[in-house]
């Protein structure tokens, strides 16, 4: 037999012997299983029986105790009451959804029962208890308790009386004639618990072997039948491998193999799509950058050490094409690694490009940020420029104005034109106020008509009043759309950091505040919250860096 028939006899013969000795490991598991459970059910058979000693010493023991009034005899009562009533609290525990094992365990203990015995009692128990033969067992016990509970009391009863030092004999035998009766009526139940576990026994036995055999049966037919498949299968082997082959060609992710060196060793046809490289041209090489590009953000240099010592990396980094393209890409990489020896042999790599997507999240995010009308920061944004600009000034020893802008006939012209017009003089008025202020500052629509310009890292708070005046100056400027020249004019209202406020929601309340003053005086005009010193009073527009109004 030559090599070639030696490897597909080989490829044949282990996956049906691995079957056959999967079935013969299954059969044996499903013996010992039987087995296992009929021990477990005649552990009950010899509980039963310590159960019953255990009984019948505790009423002999009582009745000596009667007679004799000895300590001795009630201690003896006690420990020969105590299997029962240990059996009774596992029973219980047992039969709890949510049962604690160790409990249980010790229940069991406690009723004399063979430790070796016990875990396969706990399982029988809570795998049959409602079922069958056994659940009639479990029937019969639960109403014998009810004996052993009553002989509980009488004990007690008896032993009050005794105790008292004033017993009265007509008591005693009254509480005797009882215990009597209690052991008249739970021997019934003895023996009918014996005799349902016997049946139990038989027909677990018989079950079992039947069910032992039918599954042998089945896993035989099965083994046959696997057997014949996996001969087919193993026919199918190179079909099975050129599919593969073409899934990996044709996969829409861009797929590369590459040799312990990092070296390419083969690529698919979407790596050539996305990177603009054909296979021959990177077959052999480093997967590497050009060396003059400069590309932002992590590289694929950062991540092989991770792959190195974690056998995987999975992230965003960014990469260059053929055309010297800049662009992002999710590349997930791993270590393959050789069965003999453990050393990685080869990594595979899988990428696609995510520049729709970065697109698509840098849109969303200046959307969360941004104005969507005029493409100036909101409220949010403009909160955290305020923030950051404070935390300079602190370290600094600079001064951060917050000007609140209402613009004053908005609202005539929204509701005169429409929304359409309104929204174009808006735009209009933002785009006029960010040509005042530096690149530095931050010009913010915060809502309807309203808007706030920040003005960070001043030196002198009267350089944030001249740009007041500048606003103010710009604003009261008609504003011309589609349906003519519009007056508009606004009232500003300024405040402080740290005169004011030390937060960005105190600024914005006190030059809101100042701005209603502003609005209350005739409009048109500016304010500071609290007058600096130096500052003449008013402000209106085409005054020269004019007065304002305070406190």
């Amino acid at each position: 037999m030559n090599i070639s028939g030696r490897a597909s006899f080989v490829r044949r013969f282990v996956p049906v012997f691995s079957l056959s000795l999967g079935i013969i490991i299954i059969s044996l598991l499903l013996a010992l299983g039987a087995m296992e459970v009929l021990s477990s059910a005649r552990a009950y058979v010899a509980g039963e029986g310590l159960w019953s000693k255990a009984q019948r010493d505790a009423v002999y023991t009582l009745k000596l105790y009667a007679y004799t009034r000895d300590p001795a005899y009630y201690e003896r009562y006690q420990q020969a009451l105590s299997i029962p009533l240990s059996d009774h609290r596992a029973r219980l525990e047992m039969d709890r959804p949510d049962f604690d094992y160790t409990r249980a365990y010790s229940g069991l203990l406690g009723g004399d029962n063979h430790p070796d015995d016990i875990p396969g009692m706990i399982r029988l128990y809570r795998c049959c208890a409602e079922y069958s033969w056994f659940g009639r067992a479990v029937s019969i016990w639960e109403e014998a308790d009810k004996y052993i509970a009553q002989l509980q009391h009488l004990g007690r009863d008896l032993h009050a009386e005794i105790s008292s030092g004033r017993s009265s004999p007509k008591r005693i035998e009254a509480i005797l004639d009882q215990v009597r009766a209690v052991d008249a009526g739970v021997r019934p139940l003895e023996d009918a618990f014996s005799a349902t576990l016997g049946e139990a026994v038989r027909w677990l036995k018989t079950t079992l072997a039947w069910t032992v055999s039918a599954t042998i049966s089945l896993l035989i037919a099965l083994g046959v039948y696997l057997s014949s498949r996996i001969l087919g299968q193993a026919r199918r082997t190179e079909d099975d491998y050129r599919l593969l082959a073409d899934a990996f060609a044709h996969t829409a992710e861009g797929i590369m193999i590459l040799d312990n060196k990092r070296r390419i060793v083969t690529v698919n046809h979407a790596f050539s799509a996305i990177t603009g490289y054909e296979a021959g041209e990177v077959v052999g090489r480093m997967f590497a950058r050009p060396q003059s590009v400069k590309i932002p953000g992590p590289t694929i240099y950062a991540v092989w050490e991770d792959v190195r010592a974690t056998g995987r990396w999975e992230g965003e980094v960014w990469n260059v094409r053929k055309n010297g393209e800049v662009y992002p890409m999710r590349l997930s990489l791993s270590a393959v690694y050789d069965r003999r020896g453990g050393a990685i042999d080869h990594y595979v790599g899988v990428f696609n490009d995510i520049s729709s997507r970065k697109e698509n999240e840098e849109r969303l995010k200046f959307l969360a940020t941004h104005d969507p009308l005029t493409g100036l920061p909101n409220r949010a944004e403009f909160e955290r420029f305020c923030r950051e600009a404070m935390a300079r000034a602190r370290r600094r020893g600079l001064r951060v104005a917050v000007l609140y802008i209402d613009l004053d006939n908005f609202k005539p012209v929204n509701d005169t034109y429409g929304h359409v017009i309104g929204d174009e003089l808006l735009k209009t008025i933002g785009a006029r106020m960010k040509q005042v202020v530096r690149e530095t500052d931050t010009v913010a629509r915060i809502g309807g008509d309203e808007f706030c310009v920040l003005l960070a890292d001043l030196e002198d708070i009267s350089s944030g009043y001249t740009v007041a005046c500048k606003l103010l100056e710009v604003l009261s400027q008609p504003v011309v759309t589609r349906r003519g020249s519009h007056p508009v004019g606004a009232s500003i209202g300024i405040s402080t950091y740290p005169d004011d406020g030390n937060d960005p929601q105190t600024l914005l309340r006190l030059a809101d505040a100042a701005m209603y003053r502003v609005k209350q005086g005739g409009r048109n005009g500016v304010s500071f919250y609290s007058t600096p010193a130096g500052l003449p009073e008013t402000a209106a527009p085409g005054a020269n860096r004019g007065a304002v109004s305070g406190r």
